[in-house]
């Protein structure tokens, strides 16, 4: 026999039925109290962003809680390791750009029909060059064919 763990919603659960709750509104110098009236299904919506904030919250809590016990630490540590560490907590990626310069030697074989090869000049040819750094992202590259020859 299988079994599920299903959760029906009960049979007079309405998304759309209107509700009214209190709002208590703490400033610095007084309280404000309202009753706001709102459809479930809005309300439902609030109340997950609550727990997705509250969540988020405390993981930031606990972060900046490391941070803190490793303060005395930091100050025996180069900034390299320091600023390598609290990426590493944080969960950033830091990126540099570094520009590269690169030269290349290419050598082929074209084969070009007979009755092609008067008229065929080797300066016609357009070479299709690109490049990937497999390991790393190459956003912005430049290639520039400087001269072509037969040999």
């Amino acid at each position: 026999m299988e079994t599920t763990n299903t959760v029906d919603a009960p049979v007079h659960y309405n998304p759309n039925q209107l509700v009214t709750y209190k709002v208590i509104d703490l400033d610095a110098t007084d309280q404000t109290i309202s009753w706001p009236t709102v459809k479930v299904v809005d309300l439902e919506w609030e109340l997950e962003q609550g727990r997705r904030k509250s969540k988020r919250l405390n993981e930031y809590v606990e972060k900046v809680g490391h941070v803190e016990n490793r303060l005395s630490d930091y100050m025996e540590m180069d900034s390299e390791d320091i600023v390598s560490e609290l990426c590493s907590i944080f969960g950033f990626n830091p990126t540099k750009e570094i520009e590269f310069e690169a030269t290349a030697t290419i050598t082929g074989t074209i084969t070009v029909p007979l009755s092609d090869v008067a008229d065929f000049d080797i300066n016609d040819v357009d070479l299709n060059i690109s490049v990937d750094a497999y390991s790393y992202e190459i956003d912005d590259y430049n290639v520039d064919v400087d001269h072509i020859t037969t040999l």
